[in-house]
């Protein structure tokens, strides 16, 4: 019968073109139907959606709820009346879920009743802003207005056309906010439970070894989060506060709605200041580009105030990273995930960051190289070797190389010679072990019979050292 003579280095190499191979035609599959692939994530991601919400809004709410079940509940709860664990978790919940619906409900007051009572009044403004722009345009550079109107007038329709369907998306995500509204709640309800079971799958699957190192990204992840979003939060809700009170004293048209404006959007770092103040000039200037020109100046004069006297104060330096790579980040991740990717896109790439620096800086510690950036600006990477081992490259070669060979010829000169038995024994097991036909086994040089010198005869010269 025949039989196959498995070779385990060609086994392995095998294993690996397949794998190869198998993930180049999964990529080049990627590339040719990327549209389909990207309607597939799309549609996965609204699927688990609601669970996304859930869990986002159950991480925001529990400092909230810590604080009230900590702090709160033991100092308002009566001292002869006794709360069980479950009770006192309950109540905290309730109290939480009343303060975010608050002011939830404060901030709809602000922007939902300004659009009702102003909306004719902004349409009406905005479309004779458009005209009489539309004429000073076309009179300066002789076009025809009747044209250029009823282009405007096309893209306009298409504009409200997208409006309306994003009416409609705007319905399923608020529906879907609510079914993750009802999951957060349960989530907090029973967070100890769910957190302990995390844990024992990960300590189930993963090696110890792993496992620590998830556990470490995991609190790592939850310091960075935790303190960036609940600080731009407060941040953000006392931009509010002074925006509101600036607009009013300077009787800026649709105050409320614009300070809403600026609150929400000052969540997203860098962006978020511009984001919204470009509605907000837009929206004024349609009454009057004196006060668009005003609201301009307040926004950023808030913003540097924010950024270099509360942003500190309040957020400080949560990301740990270089302006650059929150720019990066809040790009990719906009591009991808919408406001929500502008959103956590710049903590992620602080999580990923670190992970790397430590990794990086592990790898170089072992080498004996700084750790610090400031020491590769000026340094090429033959001085960088230089000041960690304290020689050059050449000269460390050459030194380690020496200390090789006599170490080498130290451990062949102490081996012990095989005698003639040893060596054929050798030999033959050698010769009877079942290699592939390509791979001939290395034959063993046996040493020569020494027959012992009689008196007479001359004895053998000796080797002198340093030949062969």
């Amino acid at each position: 019968m025949f039989k196959i003579h498995w070779n385990k280095k060609n086994t392995t190499e095998a294993i690996y073109a397949c794998a190869v191979l198998a993930i180049a035609l999964t990529g080049i599959s990627l590339v040719v139907h990327i549209g389909v692939v990207y309607a597939a994530i799309r549609a996965f991601l609204r699927v688990i959606s609601p669970i996304v919400y859930g869990l986002s809004l159950a991480y925001l709410i529990n400092p909230l709820l810590k604080l009230i079940e900590g702090k709160i509940i033991p100092r308002i709860r009566p001292k002869k009346v006794r709360m069980s664990s479950a009770l006192r978790r309950v109540l905290s919940l309730a109290l939480s879920y009343l303060i975010v619906a608050l002011i939830l409900f404060l901030i709809g007051l602000l922007i939902f009743p300004q659009i009702v009572k102003n909306y004719g009044v902004i349409v009406d403004s905005t479309s004779d802003f458009i005209q009489t722009s539309i004429l000073r345009i076309g009179n300066s550079f002789g076009l025809d207005p009747e044209k250029l109107i009823a282009q405007v007038s096309e893209h306009a329709e298409q504009f409200l056309t997208y409006l309306g369907r994003m009416s409609g998306q705007f319905a399923l995500w608020l529906l879907l906010f609510l079914v993750g509204f009802l999951i957060s709640f349960f989530v907090l309800l029973h967070k100890e439970h769910l957190q302990a079971s995390v844990k024992k799958l990960l300590a189930a699957v993963l090696k110890p070894k792993h496992f620590n190192s998830t556990m470490r990204v995991a609190r790592l992840a939850d310091r960075t989060f935790g303190r960036f979003f609940i600080g731009k939060i407060f941040d953000s809700l006392i931009i509010g506060v002074i925006s509101f009170v600036v607009f009013w004293i300077f009787r800026m048209p649709y105050y409320p709605l614009l300070a809403a404006v600026i609150c929400i959007t000052n969540i997203i770092p860098y962006f978020g200041p511009i984001i919204g103040a470009i509605p907000c000039v837009i929206l004024v200037l349609t009454e009057s580009p004196i006060k668009a020109i005003w609201i301009a100046v307040i926004i950023l004069i808030i913003q540097q105030v924010d950024g270099n006297i509360i942003g500190p104060k309040i957020v400080g330096n949560a990301l740990g990273i270089k302006s650059l790579w929150v720019v990066i980040s809040i790009t990719i991740m906009g591009s991808f995930f919408g406001f929500v990717g502008m959103l956590i896109g710049a903590p992620l790439f602080s999580v990923l960051y670190t992970i790397v620096k430590e990794h990086t800086e592990k790898r170089l510690q072992k080498r004996n190289l700084p750790t610090e950036t400031a020491a590769y600006a000026d340094l090429n990477p033959l001085n960088v070797f230089e000041e960690a081992v304290g020689m050059t490259p050449e000269h460390f070669t050459a030194t380690v190389g020496a200390s090789l060979h006599v170490e080498t010829q130290d451990k062949t000169e102490d081996a012990p010679e095989l005698s003639p038995e040893e060596a054929a024994e050798l030999e033959r097991l050698t010769a009877s072990l079942d290699l592939p036909e390509d791979a001939e086994p290395k034959k063993v040089e046996t040493p020569e019979t020494t027959v012992p010198a009689s008196e007479d005869a001359p004895a053998p010269e000796e080797e002198t050292e340093g030949e062969g």
